[in-house]
């Protein structure tokens, strides 16, 4: 009787860890830009995102091995207008029709990550910070348009709404993934 209870304990206990981390609904991206000498925030998110993620029994693995494709065409702020200038400036004339992205690097002892973002064929590394509750892993960070190669485009939208903006748009987005899991 002890064998098969110690058994059972055993094969349950495997189980339960064999998928510690599963995805367990949609990933959400959110962006934040900034505009007006007030650095007024603008959010959004995009409506195209595929994530290939892989279960793992440990956090580190789990989320390095998942990768990320956003169509830029499907930026979402909530107003068509805002919608047209940034996907005719910013994504249009810098040939950046997806971002993608993937994760390197998890510092579980300090909560950070470093997300690899690809626009516009520039890769850069993203550290970002992250928390864990809830059942979901929420990093956020920040990137500079300008720190992909997209000078150009970034003047043509800051020039294309500079009467929205008030003559200041800010190169700087705050990012921020939210993965639920299992």
């Amino acid at each position: 009787m002890k064998k098969i209870l110690l058994a059972s304990l055993l094969s349950i206990s495997l189980a339960s860890s064999l998928s510690a981390y599963e995805l367990n609904g949609n990933l959400g991206v959110k962006w934040t830009g900034f505009k007006t000498i007030k650095k007024v925030p603008v959010s959004g998110t995009f409506n195209s995102i595929k994530l290939d993620i892989k279960s793992s029994e440990n956090l580190s693995d789990f989320l390095k091995s998942s990768n990320v494709v956003i169509q830029t065409n499907s930026i979402e702020s909530k107003d068509t207008v805002r919608n047209n200038n940034m996907t005719s400036t910013l994504f249009a004339l810098a040939s950046a029709e997806v971002i993608e992205g993937n994760i390197s690097d998890v510092n579980e002892d300090e909560k950070t990550l470093i997300l690899n973002v690809t626009m516009n064929e520039v890769t850069n590394p993203v550290r970002m910070d992250y928390t864990i509750e809830n059942g979901k892993i929420v990093a956020s960070g920040g990137i500079d348009i300008l720190d992909f190669s997209m000078q150009k485009s970034y003047l043509a939208f800051a020039k294309k709404c500079a009467d929205l903006h008030e003559n200041k748009s800010f190169s700087e987005v705050d990012i921020e993934f939210t993965i639920p899991y299992k």
